[in-house]
């Protein structure tokens, strides 16, 4: 299979700079209030929980999106593998339960949780009734990267004091808003779903893999998956999945640069758009400036999506839920970053069947900001610098024939 063209990679900004001494002296300060705040958080769960003399009912909390959601399962199945004849119920505020497709629900395999609760929306005293009624032994939270101080310790009294859970783990603080540049030289930080598995692992539960997802597609699910792509295959070609959209607008690389990597590829692939709803208008766009790509955003359910996503050869993706499904179905991947968070806090496993793209030559890295007016960072990641890493990781996992 004929490679596409592209231009050497500068790859002097893709690779993280060495940290100054006033940077190391920063990292130090912050492992020190780390270090006090986890101090007060550990003291607080001695005191307001106790160990259970047996688990039979266990709830975890996890928010967040889908892609936090799939980033969590690999901690939750370690939870159930732990504890497999107690009652495990999962609260969460991802998607609205029966309303969305990208509720943690439609993820979870069959038999691993008993209910989902979802509190999106939901009354306040209905939800402590519900809570207090299952009469829970057993409290985990898997909290997110960004919780505050006030919130976690907010959390712990929630879960003890209102829902009366006597037994409860997983609180930590990971995220202090100080000296982001020295942070961003650190070094890749700990993955999310390393991270959540650490944390079980510190109170016996012993981790499973991170890439350990279980996913379970039904036959009803293939099926659909296989019918869609018959009536879209035309040429017999693999196919390169792209994922044109993402939650945060500050996330989406240039739908220009998307073209031009589908146009250099679209003779040797089949060129096949992946998302939600919300990119549909973006998929039209793209579709109109080239010819014969291909969409189903908007069709699939995230385990129809899994089907589909593990038939690519390839997927091409920017920091979103769909590019986590990616790599949880084994596809290669190559993942486009901006720069607002830390580095391989949310990048795929680190083989050979991926490669990330993420600037550091720029001055306003790691903002953390929910709001973007230019996208610079992801802006200077060109088409010719992702040409080539498609073309690399085709080479690396030998893709010639369609799958």
């Amino acid at each position: 299979m004929a490679m596409a063209t592209g231009m050497a990679t500068d790859i002097t900004k893709m690779t993280r700079p060495e940290p100054s001494s006033r940077q190391v002296f920063q990292r130090w300060v912050l492992r020190q209030l780390r270090g006090t705040a986890n101090g007060l958080i550990r003291t607080c769960q001695g005191l307001f929980f106790s160990t259970p003399a047996s688990v039979q009912r266990v709830l975890i909390f996890r928010t967040g999106s889908f892609g936090d959601s799939l980033c969590a399962l690999p901690a939750i199945l370690s939870v159930r593998r732990r504890y497999p004849t107690a009652a495990l119920d999962i609260l969460t505020n991802t998607g609205h339960a029966g309303k969305s497709l990208v509720s943690l629900g439609t993820l979870l395999p069959p038999g691993l949780a008993d209910r989902v609760i979802n509190y999106q929306g939901v009354d306040r005293d209905a939800l402590l009734h519900q809570i207090r009624s299952r009469q829970y032994d057993l409290v985990i939270q898997l909290p997110q990267y960004g919780a505050s101080l006030a919130r976690l310790l907010r959390d712990m009294l929630f879960f003890r004091f209102l829902c009366g859970i006597r037994a409860g783990f997983g609180w930590q603080l990971d995220h202090i808003d100080l000296f982001r540049k020295a942070q961003e030289a650190a070094g890749p930080a700990l993955n999310e779903r390393q991270r959540l598995l650490t944390i079980v692992q510190r109170y016996g539960v012993s981790p499973l893999g991170e890439t350990d997802f279980a996913l379970s597609p039904s036959e009803a699910d293939r099926a659909v998956a296989e019918s869609v792509l018959q009536n879209m295959a035309k040429s017999g070609k693999p196919r390169i999945g792209m994922v044109i959209g993402a939650k945060r607008p500050q996330n989406r690389w240039p739908l220009a640069h998307f073209c031009r990597v589908a146009e250099a590829f679209a003779a040797d692939y089949e060129i096949l758009l992946l998302g939600g709803p919300d990119d549909l208008d973006l998929a039209r766009e793209l579709q109109e400036q080239v010819p014969g790509v291909g969409s189903l955003c908007g069709q699939l359910s995230p385990l129809q999506l899994a089907c589909v996503l593990e038939s690519c050869a390839l997927v091409v993706a920017n920091d979103t839920g769909p590019m986590h499904l990616a790599y949880a179905v084994g596809t290669p991947l190559v993942a486009l970053f901006s720069a607002r968070d830390l580095p391989g806090r949310w990048f795929p496993p680190e083989n050979q069947a991926n490669l990330v793209l993420r600037r550091y030559d720029v001055a306003c890295s790691v903002c953390w900001s929910e709001t973007c007016a230019d996208n610079i960072c992801l802006k200077r990641i060109s088409p010719e610098e992702v040409i080539q890493c498609i073309n690399q990781v085709l080479e690396q996992n030998k893709v010639c024939e369609p799958r």
